[in-house]
């Protein structure tokens, strides 16, 4: 028997109790979480008895989750939108069950202690979503009679863990009558999750650079800029993937082209806040003298895949003695990565790389080209080449160059760009020399 969703999916039962088939994906688990109820002592026939927390623990759960509640906020009023009118609730509970908010007002669900400031453990709630995901730490859907208590067998649960600090930090749930579950809401909630997640590293990682930045004027308005256009980005993605979401419930199931565009989306975030995270890995703790030959050899074994595949050839032309430069070895990787990756890209009819190492007039400075045989760039494009958000990629983040640019001046250096147009571009990077004792 088939039936309509609350956002129009397709839903098979199978008859019993009218729980969607194949809910029990958890059954070890289940089982496990049942034996524990029964230790406890609690009568599956009694209704679960939620406890409140007091309004000073309470208080203090609510700033200590101030910035995940803001964060998830817009990702729950969409969730809550797509389940509306089918008597559903959406919340957040904290990483001891302790439920923080709830979207949405049934009365069956208050009474049963679903209301903020109750906590959801095994203990006192039996078997349920929020409880199980603070186990497993994984998303988890509880059916109908998978519940221990019998109050619950006309729900049915879902959960997914909030990551903080690479931890379990909370819980992002609904309670679904067992009559509109469908398994793929499980999948929508996951992703709300993830999308929660990485917007969070995307602030944490902001504020460290932030305070890095501190001591440099320069510096600082740089890294300021860049967060204000990474988060106007960003949350112009995230809310196309809620809006997205939402147009769910006007369709047939997770339509093909919605589901690309979500995930388009996901991996635009994830692409920009991999680029901005790079931003925040180089600092003086990290640096150590290193061999500027060793490293260029090392990302040419890296980049020689894509190269190979694009037909271009790399060729070093490194200086007779080596040279050793004073930075974190990762970052500098990074910047060499990128002006390789961008070469290739550049040449594509392939082509010759050929990277330099020498010194110039002053023996003191590290100087470390990278000339290709590409298109080259247009006089117009090549004075902002360096500026946030400028790209010439279809799929580029307009962060490579500019994140290259604050690294390399980051430890006291200077990269320039000259290019001929149909002829190629040579990036010139240079860096302090340092000298091993």
């Amino acid at each position: 028997m088939e039936r309509d969703g609350p956002m129009g999916q397709k839903i098979k039962n199978d008859g019993k109790n009218n729980m969607p088939a194949g809910c029990s994906f958890l059954k070890p688990s289940i089982d496990e979480s049942w034996e524990r109820c029964m230790k406890y002592g609690l009568n599956r026939n009694n209704p679960p008895k939620a406890i409140r927390v007091s309004d000073c623990r309470l208080e203090k759960l609510l700033a200590e989750y101030r910035d995940l509640l803001s964060t998830a906020q817009p990702y729950m009023d969409s969730l809550a939108l797509g389940l509306s009118g089918y008597g559903s609730i959406v919340g957040l509970a904290s990483n001891d069950g302790v439920l923080l908010k709830v979207k949405g007002k049934v009365e069956g669900l208050m009474d049963l202690g679903y209301q903020k400031g109750f906590g959801h453990t095994e203990l006192n709630m039996g078997t349920n979503a929020i409880g199980m995901c603070l186990e497993t730490e994984s998303p988890v859907v509880i059916c109908g009679e998978e519940h221990f208590f019998r109050w619950l067998w006309g729900w049915a649960g879902f959960a997914a863990p909030l990551n903080i600090d690479n931890q379990l930090g909370a819980v992002i749930f609904a309670m679904v009558p067992i009559e509109f579950a469908y398994r793929e809401l499980l999948e929508i909630i996951s992703l709300a999750a993830y999308s929660i997640n990485k917007q969070l590293e995307l602030t944490y990682d902001k504020e460290k650079l932030l305070y890095m930045y501190t001591t440099t004027q320069n510096g600082r308005k740089d890294i300021m800029e860049a967060s204000s256009i990474i988060s106007h980005e960003v949350k112009n993605s995230l809310t196309n993937i809620s809006a997205y979401i939402q147009l769910l419930q006007l369709e047939k199931g997770i339509a093909i082209n919605s589901s690309s565009k979500i995930l388009n989306e996901i991996s635009r975030v994830t692409r920009l806040l991999d680029d901005f995270r790079l931003l925040s890995r180089h600092d003086y703790d990290n640096t150590q003298l290193h061999s500027i030959r060793q490293i260029i050899k090392l990302v040419k074994d890296i980049m020689m895949s894509k190269a190979r595949l694009s037909n271009v050839d790399i060729i070093c032309d490194s200086h007779k003695e080596d040279i050793y430069i004073k930075a974190d070895k990762n970052s500098l990787q990074q910047v060499f990565i990128n002006l390789i990756d961008n070469a290739i890209d550049a040449m594509k009819d392939g082509g010759t790389l050929t990277i330099g190492l020498r010194t110039e007039s002053n023996p003191d400075m590290a100087v470390i080209s990278f000339r290709d045989t590409g298109t080259g760039i247009p006089p117009e494009q090549l004075q902002n080449i360096f500026k946030i958000y400028e790209t010439t990629k279809e799929t580029g983040t307009g962060l490579g160059l500019h994140i290259c640019q604050t690294i390399v001046r980051f430890y006291g250096g200077t990269i320039e760009v000259d290019s001929i147009p149909g002829r190629g571009s040579t990036f010139t990077v240079k860096l302090p020399r340092a000298y091993r004792i």
